[in-house]
């Protein structure tokens, strides 16, 4: 687990990682980083997060969308203009000097936003026709990495992990220790998948973490990668499990044999 840091040293490290230090302070941070393992795991994580989300490719916005814009703020505005009492309205060489570099403006702006909006909309739902839960189980993963600390609860004992999902959720899965086959119980906590609270559970492997999501038995979520992420899925009679990490996709399917192999936490209820 990765200890969070100060305020000054976040703001220090997103400064660093958009070049905005001067040599000098590029430098003290640098020599800081090489003492401080968190700091130097924390820059790592995030420079892995960012050469992620730059791989996702742009949205296409077609040719002709500035023109159908700058049409439609045309159209617009003469309407308001007819609108308006006689008394009110100026004339149409003032109208269209008043607003020529307006709507050009906003146009403009609105191309921007549509560039920028889209391409966020592509990075989030480029995959959502294909597979929405595959997507929305990897959203819930880059959101944990981002967090302070990925989970709600912070327990490598099941006996603590299970009875807090219990707690909250009409269904809890199994919460097996894996320590001994090298990976380490962090906690848990509840996602937001297909507008339904789920169970993930948090585990560590060397420096991955690994996050197993819980759905209902019977859904099928294709192996596949998402934005640098490995998906592997699998199902009892109980649940779906949707395991995401930057893992190989050969250490995931260990992940799965070792959680299958476990035997199930008994049900505690607080």
């Amino acid at each position: 687990m990765i200890a969070p840091l100060r305020d000054n040293d976040e703001l220090l490290l997103t400064a660093y990682c958009d070049g905005e230090l001067d040599p000098v302070a590029s430098s003290e941070f640098e020599r800081r980083m090489e003492s401080d393992g968190s700091l130097k795991a924390r820059y790592s994580r995030l420079m892995s997060l960012r050469q992620a989300v730059r791989s996702l490719p742009l949205a296409e916005v077609p040719s002709d969308l500035q023109a159908r814009i700058q049409a439609r703020l045309n159209v617009e505005a003469l309407r308001a203009e007819t609108e308006r009492p006689n008394t009110e309205r100026p004339s149409n060489v003032t109208v269209l000097r008043r607003r020529s570099w307006s709507f050009q403006a906003l146009a403009a702006s609105a191309v921007f936003g549509a560039v920028i909006s889209g391409s966020v909309l592509k990075t989030i739902d480029r995959f959502g026709q294909e597979d929405t839960i595959a997507s929305e189980v990897v959203a819930g993963h880059i959101r944990g990495l981002l967090a302070p600390q990925p989970f709600d609860i912070a327990s490598s004992d099941r006996h603590t992990v299970k009875p807090w999902f219990t707690s909250r959720l009409p269904e809890s899965p199994q919460v097996p220790d894996l320590a001994t086959q090298g990976f380490a119980l962090l906690g848990g906590r509840v996602d937001v998948i297909d507008n339904r609270p789920v169970a993930t559970i948090v585990y560590k492997h060397a420096a991955h973490t690994v996050s197993l999501t819980t759905l209902r038995p019977g859904q099928t979520v294709p192996e596949q990668t998402i934005a640098g992420y490995n998906v592997r899925s699998w199902s009892d009679g109980n649940f779906t499990y949707v395991a995401v990490c930057d893992l190989p996709s050969a250490d995931l399917a260990v992940f799965e044999r070792e959680f299958a192999a476990a035997a199930p936490a008994p049900e505690i209820r607080q």
